[in-house]
């Protein structure tokens, strides 16, 4: 993947970098101005809209006018450009704004590009049904790395980030709940030609009496009203994030004036349904209790089922607002009604009582492609692809004769089980032909919602087939639909996996923000399980930047998040555990790593996993614990060792700890040879570290430095942050080794940054200090040492 660089007179702007120079000096720049410059040069070719910008660069909507026009004013300035002027940026009315200076994309030198990556790791799916793991790790381990190879165009590269090494979570996240699960939900059309003063907030249905068979009539009635309203043109919001506000409320009956304020300044909503449904010996009656600001006002209908009666009052407030339905049924049909039950359903994750519902349908249903899409969906939800990917072949089966949303909505369906099966191009063949389907009926999309999803899907895809520049914007398309569509929550899951792949491509700060918007919007809906998942990856990036201790505080944060989640999800809960060890590790705070080691090690599925037992190897090393840790390492060995490298690196340091050289050459001869060309790849740094240690051991000193200085050369060609502090540390520990202090500290100057935050730069710095016989710099270097070694002993060498 080739990042451009933009070159338009005396300027050169760098997305890559975030860096704006004129004749080689950099130009300051605030980062919004940068990321209003790149966007619009990025869409030169077309004018770019004032909401759009906005979704681009804020990644909200509540942004004035006041704040982009000032944010441009200073892009302007930097460029030498006024709003008279007019030379770079021109000023369309009434719309937005267009890059209009002529400019040239010049190329970036190969070893300078971002590389592929197939090791992202993101939260985990709201449906644990989903995840079938031990196939899901042998389809990751073998598809992602085949997929990245034979990406046409596309330069593939070794996985680059550390933290990412439990690879199945790509297809587990990514793969199922960016491409499948928010496919799953019931869909409705969405109209996005409402004013965002046209926002409507239907809250669940109160329904006397609830028991029994009326149980539906709560979310079934409240999903059919907002669709009936979207069908008229107004902007509702989604039926799954109208649950994570209403969860915030008591009773319909007893929410209040304050409540209400509330509820509206959370939801941007305009006005707010609270419905009402009462069976009685006459049939149904169906009150909206339509509330906006402090006005309040009540419709109410009759008719011979909750949804009938729903019908008629919803129209009857259409038609006070000037407004007509635009539902093609004017009354329900028995088929709307079962549909609208299976719905409900699957808003609350009753898979059984769905599959109940269609198993019960008469004849004449059965064969009806909305239930037949239902009946694909649940298979899907339940695990049982083959079963789904049938089903949704038969819709397929009959052409332009089924309706183009079922029929976008099965593809879309087909291309979840291809990317659950490791078929990426496949899966990106559906989405594409999905999109093409929807934006054939609107001409521009008139469905916000379901293209956002049926892009993100594609996305997914070409992530997965190292296509990182169409994913990016396929992502970006997706969250601009979604935000139109009043669904905040699932784009904010857009913008979490944005941040995923701006980790890959080793833009961390872009990443934070990604992850802190997001985070953001999940703690305002009260989403609790992406909530956690996206601290969990804010924290592993934070690790990847070298700040334990901001890590440690965004896993501690998730960590107490996935508690109320264990039984729901025990992954989840299982993988934050794990990040939380590495954090609590990194920041010298043994005994607690050492239990949530103790406690993840009772599960049978993680207990001999590599991850795990990398984990438990550092922790020993960390504690100077030598024999178990050698012990450790000898079964490794004999099992054949790991090919990863990351878990050999900590092997090998337990092993030469005990003076053990032979398990150490033993854990070596898996090694693959270092490849020059090696772009940031983790895993060659790691072998290579292990290669010099284990020839310091030996006495082979230069040859070990050598080997730490091809470790340093592979993090400075795309590595992260974290491998240049270890490929540092061990260069600077060899040097010293061999009394070549200059050197040294030469090293350790290129790291002093991190000298303050990391514990293993600290370290190795007050030796250095004592080396050269500074007793000043010694005893400062002594301060940051032990204000950063928690538990750890400073006469034990750390652990890389």
């Amino acid at each position: 993947m080739r990042l451009p660089i933009y070159r338009f007179g005396e300027f050169e702007l760098d997305p890559a970098s975030r860096e704006l120079t004129r004749g080689g000096e950099r130009v300051a720049l605030p980062p919004k101005s940068f990321e209003c410059l790149a966007y619009l040069i990025a869409h030169r070719d077309r004018a770019v809209g004032r909401d759009e910008l906005i979704s681009a660069v804020w990644g909200r909507v509540e942004v004035s006018d006041t704040v982009v026009a000032q944010t441009l004013l200073r892009a302007r300035k930097a460029l030498d450009d006024t709003g008279n002027k007019q030379q770079t940026i021109r000023t369309v009315p009434r719309f937005g704004y267009r890059w209009v200076a002529s400019t040239q994309e010049v190329a970036r030198d190969a070893e300078a590009e971002e590389t592929i990556a197939a090791d992202m790791a993101i939260g985990v799916p709201p449906a644990p049904v989903l995840v079938d793991e031990p196939s899901v790790e042998a389809t990751a381990e073998t598809a992602l790395a085949a997929a990245a190879a034979s990406a046409a165009g596309a330069t593939a590269a070794p996985p680059r980030k550390r933290f990412a090494r439990w690879l199945l979570w790509v297809l587990i996240f990514i793969g199922v709940i960016a491409a499948a699960a928010i496919w799953l939900w019931p869909r409705s059309v969405q109209t996005p030609s409402a004013t965002t003063e046209d926002v409507v907030l239907v809250l669940p249905v109160e329904v006397t009496p609830a028991e029994g068979e009326n149980a539906w009539v709560r979310l079934g009635a409240m999903d059919y009203v907002a669709n009936r309203l979207r069908r008229s043109g107004l902007k509702v919001l989604p039926s799954d994030q109208t649950l994570h506000l209403s969860a915030q409320l008591g009773d319909a009956a007893e929410i209040d004036k304050s409540s209400l304020h509330s509820l509206q300044a959370n939801s941007g909503a305009r006005w707010i349904v609270l419905p009402q449904a009462v069976r009685d010996a006459r049939g149904w009656r169906v009150s909206l209790r339509l509330q906006q600001a402090d006005q309040q006002q009540v419709v109410e209908a009759r008719g011979s089922t909750p949804l009938a009666a729903a019908a008629s009052a919803t129209d009857s407030w259409l038609s006070r607002l000037g407004r007509r339905s635009g539902d093609a049924e004017a009354t329900p049909s028995a088929l709307t009604e079962r549909v609208q039950r299976i719905d409900a359903e699957l808003l609350v994750g009753q898979i059984d009582a769905a599959r109940r519902l269609i198993a019960a349908a008469p004849a004449e249903q059965r064969g009806e492609p909305a239930l037949l899409l239902r009946e694909g969906q649940v298979e899907f939800r339940a695990g049982r692809i083959d079963e789904a990917a049938r089903i949704f072949g038969t819709i397929t089966d009959r052409g332009t004769a089924v309706d183009a949303g079922v029929r976008a909505e099965t593809l879309m369906g087909q291309g979840a089980v291809e990317i659950r099966r490791g078929n990426f191009p496949g899966a990106e063949s559906r989405y594409t032909q999905a999109l093409q389907i929807i934006e054939a009926e609107g001409g521009h999309p008139d469905d916000p919602a379901l293209i956002g999803n049926a892009y993100n899907g594609r996305g997914v895809a070409r992530v997965q087939q190292g296509w990182m520049e169409p994913a990016v914007r396929d992502m970006g398309m997706a969250r601009i639909a979604m935000q139109r569509s009043g669904d905040l929550v699932e784009a904010a899951m857009v913008g979490t996996n944005l941040g995923k792949i701006e980790v890959l491509r080793g833009h961390y700060p872009q990443a934070l923000q990604e992850f802190e918007h997001s985070i953001a919007v999940y703690e305002r809906f009260g989403v609790q399980d992406y909530l956690a998942a996206t601290l969990m990856s804010k924290g592993e990036a934070q690790l990847v930047l070298v700040q334990p201790a901001e890590a440690l505080a965004s896993i501690v944060r998730a960590d107490a998040v996935a508690k109320a989640l264990k039984e729901q999800d025990p992954f989840l809960a299982a993988r934050i555990g794990s990040v939380k060890a590495e954090a609590l590790l990194a920041n010298g705070r043994l005994r607690e790593a050492g239990q949530t080691l103790d406690a993840l090690e009772t599960r049978e599925d993680l207990r001999d996993k590599p991850p795990m037992k990398e984990l438990r190897l550092r922790f020993l090393l960390a504690q100077d614990a030598r024999a178990p840790a050698a012990a450790l390492a000898r079964r490794h060995a004999q099992a054949g060792g790991d090919a990863s490298g990351a878990l050999a690196l900590a092997a090998v340091q337990a092993s030469l700890r005990s003076q053990d050289i032979v398990t150490a050459r033993k854990l070596l001869l898996p090694a693959p040879a270092a490849d020059p060309a090696a772009n940031g790849d983790p895993a060659a740094i790691s072998w290579e570290l292990a290669r010099a240690l284990l020839a310091q051991a030996e006495g082979r000193s230069e040859e070990g430095l050598k080997f730490a200085r091809s470790a340093m050369a592979i993090a400075e060609r795309g590595g992260s942050p974290d491998d240049r502090v270890r490929a540092g540390v061990m260069q600077a520990m060899l040097l010293l080794q061999q009394g070549q202090r200059d050197a040294a500290a030469a090293v350790l100057g290129d790291l002093d940054a991190f000298a303050a935050s990391d514990y293993r730069v600290a370290w190795v710095t007050l030796r250095l200090y004592r080396a050269l016989g500074d007793p000043d710099m010694a005893a400062a270097a002594l301060k940051r040492v032990e204000a950063l070694r928690g538990e750890r002993d400073i006469a034990v060498e750390p652990v890389l």
